[in-house]
């Protein structure tokens, strides 16, 4: 007899972090933590674009350079790009995102990005028994 069950047979996966953990120390730090989580996001992101479109020194360097502007299109272009790799035509997340971003809630913006990263790589691989 032939079963198909949903197991997951995948080690986890690196990209999947707490997004509770995450918030706490980008308070407790003052938002420098948010950097480390920029940097996870940014490798996350590249795996599921097949492509190395996010380097996380030209982030940093260009959101100093800018005074944090580019840290804002930042924010949108990820959501955007993961709205995109995962196939969602609605772009009010990426909107979302640029909003957050310009009043100061970056991190908010990060952490409903990595919640939906989480979800993208958590997806059970079916197996046939």
């Amino acid at each position: 007899m032939d079963q198909t069950s949903a197991v997951n047979t995948n080690p986890p996966s690196p990209h999947i972090r707490s997004v509770a953990v995450d918030l706490i120390l980008t308070v407790c730090t003052c938002s420098l933590w948010n950097m480390v989580l920029q940097y996870h996001q940014c490798k996350a992101l590249n795996e599921m674009l097949k492509r190395e479109k996010y380097v996380y020194w030209k982030f940093y360097l260009l959101s100093m350079v800018t005074c944090g502007v580019y840290y804002i299109y930042h924010e949108y272009l990820k959501v955007d790009d993961f709205a995109k790799a995962t196939g969602q035509e609605d772009t009010s997340d990426a909107i979302l995102a640029l909003i957050l971003a310009i009043f100061g809630m970056g991190f908010i913006a990060d952490a409903i990005l990595q919640n939906k990263i989480n979800q993208h790589f958590e997806k059970p691989v079916t197996t046939q028994f």
